[in-house]
This record gives C-alpha cells, structure tokens and sequence, in this order.
C-alpha cells in the first residue's frame, strides 16, 4: 500500500477532525481477522525501533536472575548476607514488575496510535498469533528440557509443600503447565518454572488488550477531535486500574476473613487470586499511559522540558524510597501496596528512556542500554527468565553451589554463564525460528512496532 502524508500528522493548521476510527474486514481476509478500518493516508511509521528497549530487558531479567540466585541459591537455601546491602537484594525481584511495564508500553502502543491518528491499526488475528508465537515456543522447549529431562520442576507433594522433581510423574501439573493455566488451581500454583506465574498474567492481559483496543475504537467514532481520541485509549488504562485496585481490595478482604496468614505464595485461594490478573492489571497500566503520550510527544503535539528527565529521577527514587518505608517491605514482590507504588519508578524509568529528547543530543541512558553487551542480553531476556530458576534448584540439588557471600559470586558467575549459553541456544534455535514464522500486520510499516512483536517478559 502507498502511504502519504496523513491529515493529522504535527498538529497542522489544515489538520481536519476525523469522524473517528471503525472496525471492518479486511479487503481478502477470512474468517474473523479484524482490522482498523483504513483511511484513505497514513503517518510514516511509529513503529521505528526504540533505542533502550533491550537494555531495560536486560536490566530487568538480569536482576531477577541475581534475586533467584541469592535467594535459592545456597547449598541449604539460606540468603547470604552482606551486611546494609541485604535488605536491597529482595527489591531486585521488581524487574517482574518492570517487564510488566514495558509490555503495556510495547504492546498497546500500535492500538494506541491507530485510534489517536485514526489510522489502520494491528489485526487482532495476527495480533495473538504472533503473542503465541512469541511466547510459546520457547516455553515449552524450557518446561520439557527442565521439568522433564532434569528434573528440576517445582512440583507440590501431598501436604502441598514444594519439592522438585519431574513434571512427568504429575500428568495433570504437566498439561495446566504447558496450557500456562496451573495459576489458576491452589495444587498447581508456582510448579513448573517458577517465575511463570507472572507470565500467566502476561498472557491473561495479552488476551484482554484487544478488547480494550476495541472499546477504545468504538468510543473514538463519537469523537471529532485529538482531544477526543485521546480520552478514548486512556479509557483502557483506567479500565485496568480500577480491576487492578478493586482485585486488591478483594484479596485483602478474602485474606482477613479467612482466619489464615495467608502469604499469597502457598497452595490456597487467596495465593492464587494474589498471583491472578484481576489483582496485578493495574501495573500494566503505566506503560499503557506512556504509550499514549509518546504517540502525542512523536507527533508534535507535546514537548517535553529539558529538565523533565532529572524531575522524572527524583521522583522515582522519592517514590521507591516511600514505598519502602510505607509498606515496611523486606521481601521484595507480592505485596499488594508494594507492587502497585514500585509501578511508579518503574514506569518513570521507562519513560526516561523511551519518550523523545527534546534536546537534540542523545541522552546517556538509552545510549548505554544500547550498548552490546546490554542489546545482547536483552534478546536472549526472555529464554534467560526462564531458564535460570530451575537451573538454580538444579545445580544447588546436584551440589554444584557453594555456602556464604564468596560462594554466592562463584555460583552466580557460575549460572550467568551456563543460563546465558542456554538462552542464546533457544533464542537461536527456538525463538527466532518461530518468530519468523509471525505474520506483518497490513500495511507492513504502519504502527506494528518491532518491539510489539517481540515484547515477552
């Protein structure tokens, strides 16, 4: 498709109000594949890619991985310590959150722009068939090799208490597993990988987000301004807070009526509505704002002052400080006040890098997040996410880790190198396999950011 200069392109003078956005069939497609309805001209691309994305994905799975190895670690599991630098070890398991973040930004951003610009937006056929082949793949390969061949799965005994062992002796844990829905069943809860509860909750709001993005269509064909389509795809993100806090408030509720310490983490109800998307939409949402106001910023509309990056800082380090210090928090995710006040930092820090400069020199942070080794990394992050848990329980029951503050640095060297060989090997050979078998969106260079079709946690 030719693509031309669109009406609402900077914010010019001739720009004229669009009746706003509507759905219809794509011209060829089948079946249910749904697309934006297509305008008669298009912006250029918004889907150029983003300096520091990968670098934050780095960040963000590397620090868990650290957390992951002080915590389990140790010969008999028991954290090392290092004096005032203990209490900061837990805080490093908010990359989890971090990688939350940057989904609602990657992901909703297309959806965002093609209602704020009245432009074509992502099929939502194509949409979820390149989720699926983003996040799969690469799973189940990860589940087999560590839960089936090693060993090495988390897996609940008859008192519920954790053990590790292979998925196939449990059949039923296995198939909730490889289905990503083992969050859902109190028995089943935290087995398999370990840190693939979150991704259950990645892809519970892979599956809403489309539904978001037509509700924010179908709220923009009223609307005959900027002003107006903007106000629809911020209807979304509010949609998600108010889940997000409500399904807090529930848990809390169903916590203090139960009589139980419940810790949120343990084969019962209240953990799995703690570890559930109704309880966790709302740190989704940051990004999804971020996504909304770098569509404005990229397109004129807004700037920036020079020194919002220095206040966007300070805020978050004020913010994490006090959220610290209000919550009383010492282990780090899984607090309910915790988590939703940490979005804060994280999404600053994300906005940091991603929102356009308004100075024309590049700023620092992005350039160092795209550094080589930081870019290399970030695109082995996801198969990294999930490779290195089990390969902690693995070799700490193998005898293969070491007691104390030295022999934590031994055996963290010891896992960045064999979880880093193993995570190039599967994105090597697993992911990008896959990922090549992913469908463009229609047109190939309208509003489908690279990054929205790779954003993984």
């Amino acid at each position: 498709m030719r693509s031309s200069r669109s009406t609402f392109a900077r914010g010019s003078s001739r720009t004229r109000p669009h009746k706003g956005t509507v759905w219809r069939r794509r011209a060829g497609a089948t079946g249910t594949d749904t697309a934006f309805s297509q305008p008669k001209t298009a912006l250029p691309s918004s889907g150029s890619r983003l300096p520091g994305i990968e670098g934050l994905r780095a960040i963000a799975a590397g620090s868990i991985l650290i957390f992951h190895g002080w915590r389990y670690g140790s010969p008999d599991q028991s954290p090392p310590q290092f004096g005032p630098l203990t209490s900061i070890m837990p805080h490093l398991s908010l990359g989890v959150i971090l990688f939350f973040c940057l989904s609602g930004f990657l992901l909703y951003r297309p959806f965002a722009a093609a209602v704020l610009r009245a432009t074509p937006g992502p099929s939502i056929r194509t949409y979820l068939r390149n989720r699926a082949l983003r996040i799969l793949p690469a799973y189940w390969v990860i589940l087999f090799v560590t839960g089936v061949m090693l060993n090495a799965a988390l897996l609940r005994d008859g008192s519920s208490e954790m053990e590790l062992g292979s998925l196939a002796h449990q059949p039923a844990t296995l198939a909730k597993n490889f289905a990503l829905v083992h969050s859902y069943d109190p028995q089943t809860l935290l087995t398999g990988i370990g840190p693939a509860w979150s991704l259950v909750i990645e892809v519970a709001f892979y599956a809403t987000l489309p539904l978001l993005a037509m509700l924010a269509v179908l709220l923009a064909r009223r609307a005959r301004t900027r002003g107006g389509r903007r106000l629809a795809t911020l209807v979304g993100p509010l949609v998600l807070l108010a889940l997000g806090l409500l399904g807090k408030v529930f848990a809390h509720f169903v916590r203090a009526h139960s009589g139980v310490g419940f810790s949120g983490w343990g084969a019962d109800w209240y953990s799995v509505l703690a570890r559930s998307f109704l309880t966790n939409a709302d740190l989704f949402v940051f990004g999804m704002l971020l996504a909304v106001l770098h569509t404005d910023i990229e397109d004129g509309l807004l700037r920036l002052p020079r020194w919002w990056r220095y206040a966007a800082a300070a805020a978050a380090g004020a913010v994490a400080l006090a959220a610290v210090y209000i919550t009383s928090n010492t282990t780090g995710i899984g607090d309910a006040k915790y988590d939703t006040l940490m979005t804060i930092p994280c999404g600053l820090l994300l906005a940091i890098v991603v929102l356009p400069d308004p100075t024309p020199a590049r700023h620092w942070l992005p350039a160092l997040l795209d550094s080589r080794p930081l870019v290399a990394i970030g695109l082995v992050s996801y198969s990294l996410f999930l490779w290195h848990e089990p390969l902690t329980h693995w070799t700490r029951e193998q005898g293969l880790t070491l007691a104390g503050t030295g022999g934590f640095v031994v055996n963290l060297v010891v896992l960045a190198i064999v979880t880093g060989l193993l995570s190039w090997l599967t994105y090597r050979y697993v992911e990008v396999p896959a990922m090549s078998r992913r469908r463009r969106q229609a047109p190939p260079t309208d509003l489908v950011a690279s990054e929205q079709a790779r954003a993984a946690p």
